[in-house]
């Protein structure tokens, strides 16, 4: 069957008051699954075969037939899996077995090709397809079944990149539509990228301000000398605008070559945040889309998308559907669109093509993925005729066409020095907390100029924190970490953007949380030994405002434990640190604009004893349910972390009572996402080894009205620690500190980067 008049026409008279949902004929769902997909394919410019795509669509839920489900759709009985016999209809009419397994899996996930061969081969539900559509008239016979058995042997020996591709693409588009039109929504908006309008910047200086202007005038001139799709680098130090000249070059080039939407995908939540507010102003808002787990909890999200703004944000809070020309999002969920099985997970893939795709901090990810990363990244632009930027100061060897910036680019003058401190051993040396005391006031301008200390523990930066406390700096003292709710480091973080704009001197201990994208200034920084790129991203807070008048100090050293063991372990591989030695050993002094040629140094030796995962491979040889994550959700060493919600004001319980009170309606799905979204501002994470001792801690404590101050909710999957526990000391949270373990023996600490 070619054309989707006939098709619609032998379903309009086969199915007659069959149903897909509950108030849904199952002829219009699948009428309105064909037009959705096809919409989509237009709208993002896709070339692809449409008569496959809307066979697909028409044919994915046939199997909702079964006297079961309707029965099931009514309350009654336990339904029966459609997907399968589904699968049959459509292969029925187009002997394509991966078009077929596309609708296998529709609910579920891709797989691997063998799974996908065993399961083929063994299953006999086509038998039941003749039985339930007993007038459909592509039957499937013994001997196409024969056939199809030769067509899956072979499959093991033919299967390709293409195949891959050609699957995830009509997979992502059928589940978007199938998606939408399940949650309501009844038509599709064609936005367009708007016109781009220049913002207000904050003025350092002429001479700064100049070559800025300069720089950015360089970089769009070079962008604007490709003429074809590819992977494409720009790097840049930090402060030269690198948001907003990789903002331009994506504006021109989508202008140039009409592409239908800017993906701008950054490592973590609080710069998309920041990034998002820029990309705001300089887009309409309403053509902006901020892609993250918190995004869609706001009170604010008042945005009209059309007609049915509801049905879309239930698309947007349910799925993370990017709906806008211009999404803000993060690392991890354009690394699910490309790569996770789950359906839900790709949704977005078909959004990539003609499209514009900047990876801000792209060495974030493992460089164990850069490789197999970078060649589904080359593929693809040829492929989807996408344009990936990638932005750094610390440029990975992932893939690049071309360098955007121009060579040797260094801030007009040296911000910065770094200083590694060397043992007696010619090592790096190793200090432990107590150590730095001395350290910080031989090394460092202590008492003159704000400063930063950056550790990898979060048990650590609370060390620090009392450290500089103990040192009379006569100025306020803070600390971030990933035991500090996001409610409280957004507070936190405006206290210190005002302290600076104030002039006033000030001081901050901090995890990894500090590391990147974070618009903070301090006269010296603190780095605990890590990746070098980790070192030179924590360097860009020091003097990161431009003063001229003083050159900035980053210093480095090994801290270690009472035991003498580095808190680098178990956060970072072995031999990222070995390298980083290796290198720093032979350049303990260097400056700013020395960091380039040191990083890069670093990335060749780092690639050059690192195995590397075979992505672009796997994906080829059909490993289609094999997902490298971008960040492990379990630490190393057999430990995994628990959910405890703070109570940090009077909202957070109401909310947590009417999350687990509910008898949530997938209609009401799109609000409870909200909640969640909102609680998870009062959400820390802790290793489950303390769970016994903060029970202990908190049995003590009594309530008003005798309830337990430390809980679980959600019937045991979190906590949640209660007011009564939350003191300045003595308490196991602090509205300074964060979470403040119990004393404890033989528990090792765990960090969680964030």
């Amino acid at each position: 069957m070619s054309h989707s008049t006939e098709m619609n026409a032998l379903l309009g008279s086969l199915l007659g008051e069959k149903r897909s949902h509950p108030n849904k004929l199952l002829v219009t769902h699948l009428q309105n699954v064909a037009d959705f997909a096809c919409r989509l394919a237009f709208y993002q410019g896709i070339n692809i075969n449409d008569n496959l795509l809307t066979t697909i669509a028409l044919t994915h839920d046939l199997g909702k037939v079964h006297p079961k489900f309707q029965k099931l759709l009514d309350g009654k009985g336990s339904g029966v899996n459609h997907a399968k016999t589904s699968a049959w209809f459509t292969y029925s009419i187009t002997e394509d077995i991966l078009a077929a397994e596309i609708i296998c899996r529709h609910h579920t996930g891709l797989r691997n090709l063998e799974d996908l061969i065993t399961d083929w081969l063994n299953d006999q539900s086509f038998k039941d397809m003749k039985n339930l559509l007993p007038d459909w008239p592509f039957k499937v016979s013994e001997k196409q079944v024969e056939k199809l058995q030769d067509t899956l042997f072979d499959l093991k020996y033919e299967i390709n990149i293409e195949q891959w591709l050609k699957v995830r693409l009509l997979y992502s588009l059928l589940i978007s539509a199938d998606r939408m039109d399940a949650i309501g929504i009844n038509c599709l908006s064609d936005k367009k990228i708007p016109p781009f309008s220049q913002p207000d910047l904050p003025t350092r200086s002429v001479r700064i301000d100049n070559w800025r202007k300069e720089i950015k005038d360089i970089c769009l001139q070079r962008a604007n000398e490709i003429d074809k799709p590819g992977v494409y680098t720009l790097t840049l130090p930090t402060g030269a605008g690198k948001t907003l000249t990789g903002l331009s070059i994506a504006y021109e080039w989508a202008k140039r070559f009409e592409a239908k939407s800017i993906i701008y995908a950054l490592p973590f939540i609080s710069i998309v945040e920041q990034t998002a507010s820029v990309a705001k102003n300089i887009f309409d808002a309403d053509h902006v889309q901020e892609d993250h787990s918190l995004a869609y909890g706001k009170d604010d999200d008042n945005i009209e998308y059309s007609t049915n703004s509801s049905a879309w944000n239930k698309m947007s809070t349910l799925f993370r559907y990017w709906r806008e020309p211009v999404v803000l999002t993060t690392l991890v969920h354009l690394w699910d669109a490309l790569f996770s099985p789950k359906a839900n997970r790709t949704m977005n893939f078909h959004r990539l093509s003609n499209a514009i795709v900047i990876l801000d901090e792209p060495q974030t990810i493992s460089p164990h993925l850069w490789k197999g990363f970078g060649k589904v990244l080359s593929y693809l632009s040829q492929k989807f005729n996408t344009y990936f930027l990638l932005m750094t100061a610390t440029q990975p060897q992932i893939a690049s066409e071309k360098e955007l910036a121009p060579p040797n680019t260094f801030f007009p003058f040296n911000r910065h020095k770094y200083e590694v401190l060397i043992g007696d051993n010619k090592d790096i040396k190793k200090v432990t907390i107590s150590d730095l005391s001395g350290i910080l006031k031989e090394k460092l301008p202590l008492y003159e100029r704000s400063g930063l200390i950056v550790v990898n523990r979060k048990k650590t930066a609370i060390d620090a924190f009392k450290l500089l406390q103990s040192l009379d700096l006569n100025a306020p003292v803070l600390l971030l970490s990933g035991w500090v709710t996001p409610y409280r480091r957004r507070i936190i973080l405006r206290y210190l953007k005002w302290l600076e704009k104030k002039g006033q001197r000030h001081y901050l201990a901090a995890t990894q949380v500090i590391e990147a994208g974070v618009d903070l200034d301090f006269g010296w920084v603190f780095r605990d030994l890590g990746p070098i790129d980790s070192i030179i991203q924590v360097g860009g807070r020091c003097n990161r405002h431009c003063n001229e008048n003083y050159e900035g100090k980053v210093l480095v050293a090994e801290v270690t434990n009472d035991r003498g063991q580095p808190t680098w372990r178990k956060i970072y591989d072995e031999i990222m640190i070995d390298k980083t030695k290796e290198v720093l050993r032979n350049n303990p002094n260097f400056k700013e604009r020395e960091a380039a040629t040191i990083v890069n140094e670093y990335y060749k030796k780092i690639l050059e004893g690192l195995a590397s995962v075979p992505i672009y491979d796997r994906l080829s040889q059909g490993q289609w349910g094999e997902y490298s994550k971008l960040i492990d959700d379990e630490e190393s060493g057999g430990s995994y972390n628990i959910t405890v919600f703070i109570e940090e004001n009077s909202k957070l319980i109401p909310m947590l009572k009417k999350l687990e009170e509910t008898d949530w309606t997938l209609e009401a799905r799109d609000e409870q996402k909200k909640i969640i979204q909102k609680v998870m501002q009062y959400a820390i994470e802790i290793p489950k080894e303390l769970i016994s001792a903060c029970r202990s801690f908190c049995a003590q404590i009594s309530t008003y009205d005798d309830e337990p101050v430390f809980s679980t909710v959600f019937e045991g999957r979190a906590w949640l620690l209660r007011k009564e526990a939350i003191k300045k000391e003595g308490g196991l949270y602090s509205p300074l500190l964060g979470f403040m373990p119990p004393e404890t023996k033989d528990i090792e600490e765990t960090a969680l980067f964030l």
